[in-house]
């Protein structure tokens, strides 16, 4: 039987000044919650000291495991790596620049106990992101509207909490390009928003620039209008190069 409840699963690029203190409040929060969990951070080849950072965190703390990849592959291809390599009954999705607190993640247990629902996102209140990726988000919006199964005023974002069956049948869909919410859509309808508050950024700008936005866009389209999305049993869209292990749990 799985021993882990809770994976928190954390994409990581050029997050060495703020991975350590996310590992710490996360383990704080369960530990208050008395339940067991891990955390795996995906280091999506970063360019700065995370990786350093990362395996060391993993020798100090059992609960953590670090896994680094061979490229950028993107954010959604690290989250998927993340999922993959997850055993907990369920797992939390979350960024790594300390904007979505750990401290709210007990607000996506208690929407999901209380909704039923098998995917909760956490609808971010008081956006702190930059001008480009607000209106980015409005296209995204209107995107999901036309090329995923998205439930009618469902709001998006990275924060999430998802069942292990949810997890089970995004692993086994293929994509040209994974996109978590679409994949999420694919499978099921079952989703609930909470709201939580967004953060202020502590360190740094966000790595999503204009034009990276503007190239997921575009992938989606491209993965609405083939046929490159199908059921074929796990896939690895991403190459691990190095992980490590977890002792404890």
């Amino acid at each position: 039987m799985n021993s882990v409840t809770y994976s928190v699963v954390i994409p990581v690029y050029n997050g060495e000044r703020t991975v350590q203190e996310l590992a710490e409040r996360i383990s704080r929060v369960f530990e208050k919650l008395n339940e067991t969990f891990e955390i795996i951070f995906v280091d999506d080849h970063s360019q700065d000291n995370s990786w350093s950072v990362l395996a060391g965190l993993a020798k100090q703390n059992g609960r953590v495991v670090s896994i680094k990849l061979s490229a950028n592959f993107g954010q959604h291809n690290a989250t998927l790596c993340g999922l993959f390599y997850s055993r907990g009954r369920f797992a939390v999705t979350m960024d790594d620049d300390l904007q979505h607190a750990p401290e709210d993640i007990p607000k996506l247990i208690k929407g999901m106990e209380e909704t039923g629902a098998r995917v909760v996102i956490a609808k971010l209140t008081g956006k702190k992101h930059e001008w480009y990726r607000r209106k980015a988000s409005d296209l995204f919006g209107c995107l999901a509207r036309l090329t995923m199964n998205k439930p009618k005023g469902i709001h998006l974002s990275s924060f999430r909490l998802i069942d292990r069956q949810v997890i089970e049948d995004m692993l086994r869909l293929e994509s040209a390009f994974p996109y978590i919410p679409q994949l999420i859509f694919r499978v099921t309808d079952e989703v609930a928003n909470i709201e939580v508050e967004h953060r202020e950024r502590k360190h740094g700008s966000s790595n999503y620039t204009l034009i990276k936005m503007l190239k997921l866009a575009g992938r989606l389209l491209t993965n609405k209008s083939s046929v490159l999305m199908r059921m074929v049993g796990n896939t690895k869209p991403y190459y691990v190069i190095e992980k490590t292990e977890n002792l404890k749990y």
